[in-house]
């Protein structure tokens, strides 16, 4: 039997972020893809010591002709800081490994995941740590541009800042929990959504003026937000104009509490201000809102805005109160809303599934062979 090695060169952590979510559902992609196309999938990821008793068996007991090709991601610190207490135990580990691929012209395709380092106002970390880490990200992307068959990243705007070749885009991927959904009704009051950060880059506070002038004269739409709740407290007092709102649902939940929620609600809202970081971003929860089939009232982040408007599955709008404002009053009309449901579930099993992002890798990577 043929076989695809997916290999990450850290610890896999719970899902609570988007970092951390994103190789568990690969590798749940990938074995899902293994069993549709008849291929083994070979694992290999944890800490130094774990991954060096992993590719010292795939090295003895695996004959190389039979591996297709190795998918990888990198991680949000250079590759060599990966165990937990940082030290670089195996230095030469993953090189190591790089190498026994191109020898036996076996394909790489790395995700290569941010670029918060590359822009000194975003990578905020020790000013004395800042310089040695900035050069072991350049050293890191120089290896990988000596090994990597082929690159992918978020969203096509990344690589503006990178001049990777060649690329695939390959934003986040949705599971299919359409059947979660209750059937849409016209209600009087609607259920937006929003889970995640509250930092104000993330546009929550313009989001929350904009459903309170909503809801001025009459109420229209109640508004569930999602957040940390040590988060909360550290931005307590910009929450403090709406707590005592009846519109607002205040809730710290994470993982299968937030089933519920989202089978409740009748839209989401990303409402993130655009700037050129946030234009080549992509958020893992754009794509968990459609995953229950929910439209989206999105902000005109470039990499997101295309998304959006390629699926038809809601409504972009310019990143501040008053765009918001128009987006979700939009998403009050029943018939426009039933609309984009129905283009939400459609793009999400067409095109969106964590599956689809696995046979873009298969397909990318095989080609590069011929």
């Amino acid at each position: 039997m043929k076989k695809i090695i997916v290999y990450f060169p850290y610890e896999l952590k719970e899902q609570k972020s988007g970092s951390s979510v994103r190789p568990i559902k690969m590798i749940e992609a990938f074995r899902d893809f293994g069993k549709i196309n008849h291929k083994e999938i070979i694992e290999i990821y944890g800490n130094s010591r774990e991954r060096k008793l992993k590719l010292k068996k795939l090295y003895t007991q695996i004959d190389p002709n039979d591996i297709e090709c190795c998918y990888t991601e990198n991680a949000t610190i250079p590759l060599w800081l990966t165990d937990r207490d940082h030290i670089p135990r195996n230095p030469f580990l993953d090189i190591g490994f790089y190498k026994y691929l191109q020898k036996n012209n076996i394909p790489l395709g790395l995700f290569y995941r941010d670029i918060y380092w590359k822009f000194d106002e975003l990578y905020k970390v020790n000013s004395f740590v800042k310089p040695i880490m900035q050069s072991l990200f350049k050293f890191e992307l120089a290896i990988y541009k000596k090994y990597v068959t082929c690159f992918y990243l978020p969203s096509i705007y990344m690589n503006e800042y990178l001049e990777l070749h060649p690329v695939e885009i390959l934003p986040p991927g949705g599971t299919d929990l359409t059947n979660f959904r209750q059937n849409p009704i016209d209600k009087e009051v609607a259920q937006a959504i929003y889970v995640g950060g509250i930092h104000p880059r993330y546009g929550v506070y313009e989001m929350l003026e904009a459903v309170q002038n909503i809801n001025n004269s009459q109420m229209k739409v109640s508004l569930t937000l999602v957040c940390r709740e040590r988060e909360f407290h550290q931005f307590k007092e910009l929450f403090a104009p709406y707590l005592n709102s009846g519109w607002l649902n205040l809730i710290h939940a994470h993982g299968e509490q937030l089933v519920p929620l989202y089978k409740n609600a009748d839209f989401g809202i990303v409402p993130i201000k655009k700037d050129f970081y946030n234009d080549f971003a992509v958020a893992v929860k754009l794509f968990e809102y459609i995953s229950y089939g929910l439209p989206v009232v999105a902000t005109n982040c470039s990499a997101q805005k295309d998304l959006v408007e390629d699926g038809e599955f809601g409504v972009v709008v310019e990143d501040n109160a008053i765009g918001l404002e128009k987006g979700i009053s939009e998403m009050l009309h029943y018939n426009k809303r039933q609309q984009y449901e129905k283009n939400a579930i459609e793009s999400l099993k067409q095109k969106h599934l964590w599956l689809e992002r696995t046979k873009t890798v298969y397909s990318s990577l095989m080609h590069s062979k011929n």
